[in-house]
């Protein structure tokens, strides 16, 4: 986050009065930057560092972001935009399976989950493995341009803070059938205000309240998407608990059984662990949300008030 919290240091003193599209242009520009040299690096170091997938599809995530929420008042490359979709969609199977041997590791902890954790494990390294081969040409780049005629920026921006957060209060009221709408707002409005944050202080606590509330609804979903994978781990396990028992001759009907119902039980206990878990986590998010709800709301209504002083003082 620290590059994206100074790319206001490219804009003029009068940003906020000044066409929308130019600035995003400018800002547009300012990230692109920053995402091929998380690309540069994640080519230089992917084996040797474990944070640079991460980092490159958060600054990538970034990018993308922006482009989406500014499309009306932007014009870009659309192969570019392209490129950049596919990047992302390319490398999410890998961050998944980052994800998913970090909540194994954790599972291996569990006295009743232990063995079973650790059979996946090592069947998802030879079934999932966790590189994959990512191409991107950096060139042609985006070449950001305003569209003709678009709004003063305070305007724009201020209308999509406020959007987002109304759209964010709509999916959290929604329960535990919104709260991944509302995850994905939460991280969109973070890589928005990023930007100026320095010209605006109180984005400071919004962007620790955001980030906090992201955390809490990342952990969340993490853990309904290794339940969406119970159903691929049990396949791993029964595949390679089957060949031993049918290598012998004849119906091995006991031992056939017994190696279906031990795969049965390492299921049913990861689903009770994770039915378990996402509860717990669900009734302690919804003890934190409430305030951390009040706080974003109290200052995004500040912001607000900031932005259009500031656009009248620049008048």
């Amino acid at each position: 986050m620290g590059q994206a919290k100074k790319h206001a240091r490219q804009l003029d003193a009068d940003f906020l009065t000044q066409p929308a599209g130019e600035v995003a242009a400018t800002l547009v520009r300012a990230q692109q930057a920053v995402f091929r040299r998380a690309w540069a690096h994640y080519g230089q170091a992917a084996a040797d560092d474990p944070e640079a997938l991460h980092d490159l599809r958060v600054e990538l995530r970034r990018l993308r972001v922006w482009l989406r929420l500014s499309r009306d008042v932007l014009r870009t490359r659309k192969s570019t935009r392209r490129r950049l979709k596919a990047l992302a969609r390319s490398s999410s199977p890998m961050r998944d399976h980052e994800v998913m041997i970090g909540l194994l590791d954790r599972l291996a902890e569990e006295a009743d989950c232990a063995e079973a954790a650790a059979w996946i494990r090592r069947l998802a390294d030879e079934r999932a493995p966790a590189r994959g081969e990512l191409s991107f040409d950096i060139k042609p780049g985006l070449k950001p341009r305003s569209r003709s005629q678009t709004v003063p920026f305070v305007r724009w921006f201020t209308t999509q803070v406020t959007m987002m957060t109304e759209h964010i209060e709509r999916d959290l009221a929604a329960g535990q059938t919104g709260f991944h709408a509302a995850r994905i707002q939460v991280k969109h409005l973070r890589y928005l205000l990023e930007p100026l944050h320095e010209p605006f202080a109180v984005i400071e606590p919004m962007l620790a309240d955001l980030k906090t509330m992201q955390d809490w609804l990342g952990d969340l979903h993490d853990l309904v998407v290794f339940r969406a994978h119970l159903a691929d781990y049990g396949g791993w396990l029964l595949t390679d608990a089957l060949p031993a028992p049918l290598a012998r001759p004849g119906k091995q009907a006991r031992a056939l059984t017994q190696a279906f119902a031990g795969v049965r039980d390492d299921v049913i206990r990861l689903s009770g662990w994770q039915h378990a878990r996402f509860e717990a986590m669900w009734r302690e998010w919804q003890a934190q949300r409430p305030a951390l709800e009040k706080r974003l709301y109290a200052a995004r209504n500040r912001l607000v008030g900031d932005l259009e002083n500031a656009a009248h003082t620049a008048d």
